[in-house]
């Protein structure tokens, strides 16, 4: 930057800088303006050099870090504040786990140094069921047990009354279901004009009736 400066009476405008004989000597002592640099802290200048702004003098305080200054911990890196004059690296230390052939419960830990592996296992049970319903207890797993869920009827036989009889629905039949039959279901054997079963009767009734006179019997 520059400024206006007066000296006896003569204006001299955009100077950067006045030099100044040194008394006793020789040589000139050189001011510059600095009024416009934006340097307002030692935490701006790397350590060891020191700059003027604004009449003040600041003198470095940033370190000139190496390698050294880069630590590991398991696999965290970390690295100190400062400036790096050039690249740096640190290995991570890496290890190698082996997955147990049992794991206990649903998970289990493996440690190798600083680093620790959770493994899990997941159990996959498929049902058997062998008679095409669910019965309770059976399954491919012997830890695993099934509810029934439908409802069983076991063989039965079923003999036609005066009254109907029903399966619910739903009902699985574990066994044969025998309907009652009767040879004598014939419509020879049924009154005529009813009908047992869809068997409509046939059998009309004989009239007996007796002469007043004779007292003879009549069958008709």
């Amino acid at each position: 930057m520059s400024q206006t400066v007066v000296i006896n009476s003569i204006v001299y405008s955009a100077v950067p800088s006045i030099e100044i004989p040194l008394s006793p000597g020789p040589g000139n002592a050189e001011f510059f303006d600095t009024s416009d640099a934006t340097l307002d802290s030692g935490a701006k200048m790397l350590s060891g050099n020191t700059a003027y702004a604004n009449g003040t003098k600041y003198t470095g305080s940033i370190s000139t870090n190496s390698s050294s200054d880069v630590t590991v911990s398991g696999d965290t890196v970390t690295t100190a504040a400062g400036y790096y004059a050039s690249s740096v690296s640190k290995s991570v230390a890496s290890g190698s786990a082996t997955a147990p052939s049992t794991i206990s419960g649903t998970s289990a830990t493996v440690s190798t140094g600083t680093n620790t592996l959770t493994l899990s296992k997941t159990i996959s049970v498929t049902p058997t069921v062998s008679a095409g319903y669910v019965s309770s207890g059976t399954a491919g797993n012997s830890s695993v047990s099934l509810t029934a869920s439908v409802t069983t009827k076991g063989a039965a036989t079923i003999t036609p009354s005066t009254s109907n009889q029903t399966i619910a629905s739903g009902t699985y039949l574990t066994g044969t279901q025998t309907i009652s039959g009767d040879r004598n279901l014939l419509g020879s054997n049924i009154k005529s004009g009813v009908s047992i079963f869809g068997v409509a009767g046939s059998l009309t009734a004989r009239t007996v009736s007796q002469d007043s006179g004779t007292k003879v019997l009549t069958i008709s």
